[in-house]
């Protein structure tokens, strides 16, 4: 496996012993770019940049870094870009405002195209922070995507194309809460249940062939994140669904390197799909 300069300075900044003793500054702008893919084949991973602004400065000085954002409980603008291979792109914008009252309104725009797909979604959400470290809301999730594929007979040989469209409607209900413990940082807990209508059709672009169908499904999303400290955590992830029950672990760690900036690693496992290898994400985090 090869892995390119970038690649390479960003496990150097994970992997050194010799970081200057950093200040936890409040912050109003938080940058980050990261670098994420399987180890079976880390080459054909994902280029992410992400921004966001807060309306009000933000504190990290005593909760968790990778929560000190959902923990300001403040009004946000954000935004990010995804590149990889076979064409793929991805753009999403999104923005919170949260009332006096502490009710939140939350929106979001994401479109995605390759070589064989374009997606669009559009996520809207009302909630409530119930208390300084916990949230409930109900969101409504629209997505559309276009899909254009190859039919191949048994020989191997391109029968035919086709076009598909598939467009799915999700209602959710979902509880986050972070809870501080005296020997280690705390627990991020959440949860959320997901009703979703699936509408499918696909025209076979050679006979003129149509075919459509629709489906529901009910999933129901458990998780936790354990943070020993305010920068390592450790986590699992359940999901009830009617065919398969996916599951599996992660765990984070989040590296002061300055007053500014951060060093970020990610590694996941998922048991359920099983799934070779594990997922890697690292990155390089700016916060001023």
């Amino acid at each position: 496996m090869t892995i390119n300069r970038l690649n390479l300075a960003l496990l150097f900044a994970l992997t050194s012993t010799t970081t200057l003793a950093a200040t936890d500054n409040t912050y109003q702008h938080d940058a980050s770019l990261e670098y994420a893919g399987s180890s079976e084949a880390f080459d054909d991973g994902t280029w992410n940049t992400n921004y966001r602004y807060y309306f009000t400065p933000v504190s990290q000085d005593t909760v968790p870094y990778a929560l000190s954002g959902f923990l300001a409980q403040t009004s946000n603008l954000g935004g990010s870009y995804s590149k990889g291979e076979y064409g793929f792109s991805s753009f999403s914008v999104d923005g919170e405002y949260v009332f006096a009252s502490k009710w939140f309104v939350d929106a979001q725009y994401q479109t995605s195209d390759s070589d064989y797909f374009d997606f669009d979604s559009y996520n809207l959400s009302f909630g409530y922070y119930f208390n300084l470290t916990s949230a409930i809301y109900a969101t409504y999730v629209k997505d559309d995507s276009d899909l254009n594929g190859l039919l191949i007979g048994p020989q191997g040989n391109i029968n035919s194309y086709t076009r598909s469209n598939f467009s799915t409607d999700r209602f959710i209900l979902g509880v986050r809460s972070f809870i501080p413990l005296q020997s280690t940082s705390g627990i991020d807990l959440k949860g959320q249940l997901a009703f979703s209508k699936f509408d499918y059709s696909t025209k076979n672009m050679q006979t003129g062939d149509n075919y459509s169908d629709s489906d529901d499904a009910t999933v129901l999303e458990l998780s936790a994140d354990w943070y020993l400290t305010r920068a390592w955590s450790v986590g699992a992830n359940y999901s009830v669904q009617e065919d398969t029950d996916p599951y599996g672990i992660s765990t984070a760690y989040h590296w002061r390197l300055t007053d500014s900036f951060s060093a970020i690693a990610r590694v996941s496992k998922s048991f359920e799909p099983d799934e070779d290898g594990v997922f890697l994400s690292l990155g390089i985090n700016g916060r001023f």
